[in-house]
């Protein structure tokens, strides 16, 4: 048989084809208030969770996601693994798999994988018996863990790219359309892409909330983020003409919010600053409300 020719998939593609079938069944299943896509989208969602939680842990070293009496029972050299020996070796249970997680990202994950613990239990029960659960309950469940579980790692698969853009790569383009359909899932299916100011990666979300302005933006890939944006904060950006600028005052400088926009495209953060002689800001040099002439 021709290698060229064998279909090869990483555990990486493996965990965000399942979250991303999943994210779709969780979509109709609230739109259409079916049973069969609940149970289809919390088995996907789970098997996504165990496979993403495996491609952190491995990222790390591969040996971490697999039961240490198979690695001696079975390799050569149990720290460094052959490619056939590791299709015969055992992976961890749910349980281990997630307290190797806490142990390697804490600050990332402690305190919030039992929703994987929870859902490994209601999984076990819709496979091999019945499942009793209010579509409300379940929802927040897998709510809480895309929140809790999937968005940290999508963070820390992204953080180890050059530069982030749903153009670059299909593992770039299922994390940022996984985040999509869970805002589409949150009602929130108002909202554009655009350059992170901070971190110069496309993965900043601008969602409208139903407004005819951005309330709030926060980043996929660094800890970036507007909150509670009232119209009121908007000023007009010396660059595409739009009220579409506001002040990052953690950052001392300038936001533009429109996607179109050069700074939201490529630009980042815009020279601004609190002026001192009046309310306003000195804007790329200048400050509209003082320098009239």
């Amino acid at each position: 048989m021709d290698k060229n020719k064998l279909v090869k998939f990483s555990l990486v593609e493996n965990a965000l084809d399942s979250i991303e079938l999943g994210l779709e069944y969780f979509y109709e299943a609230k739109k259409e208030f079916t049973p069969r896509k609940y149970k289809q989208c919390l088995i996907n969602m789970f098997h996504g969770s165990e496979l993403i939680l495996k491609e952190i842990l491995s990222r790390i070293n591969i040996i971490l996601i697999f039961d240490k009496n198979s690695l001696f029972k079975i390799c050569k050299d149990p720290l460094s693994p052959t490619e056939d020996e590791l299709y015969k070796l055992k992976s961890i249970d749910i349980n281990s798999l997630c307290d190797e997680v806490v142990k390697h990202y804490p600050d990332e994950f402690k305190g919030k994988l039992n929703i994987v613990k929870g859902l490994a239990r209601e999984r076990n029960k819709i496979q091999h018996f019945a499942i009793e659960i209010s579509p409300e309950i379940l929802s927040r469940l897998l709510s809480s863990l895309y929140i809790d579980v999937f968005k940290p790692s999508f963070k820390i698969i992204l953080s180890e790219l050059d530069y982030v853009n749903q153009y670059n790569s299909l593992i770039e383009r299922q994390i940022i359309g996984a985040e999509k359909t869970f805002l589409k899932i949150q009602g929130d299916t108002d909202n554009y892409l655009a350059l992170c100011p901070k971190c110069e990666n496309h993965s900043h979300f601008i969602l409208y909330k139903g407004t005819g302005y951005p309330v709030e933006t926060y980043c996929i890939c660094c800890d970036y983020k507007n909150t509670d944006i009232d119209i009121s904060d908007y000023l007009v950006c010396p660059e595409c003409g739009f009220p579409s600028l506001i002040f990052d005052e953690k950052n001392n400088a300038g936001v533009c919010l429109n996607e179109k926009c050069y700074y939201g495209i490529q630009g980042g953060f815009v020279e601004m600053e609190p002026c001192e002689n009046c309310d306003g800001f000195i804007i790329e040099g200048s400050c509209p409300e003082c320098d009239t002439d």
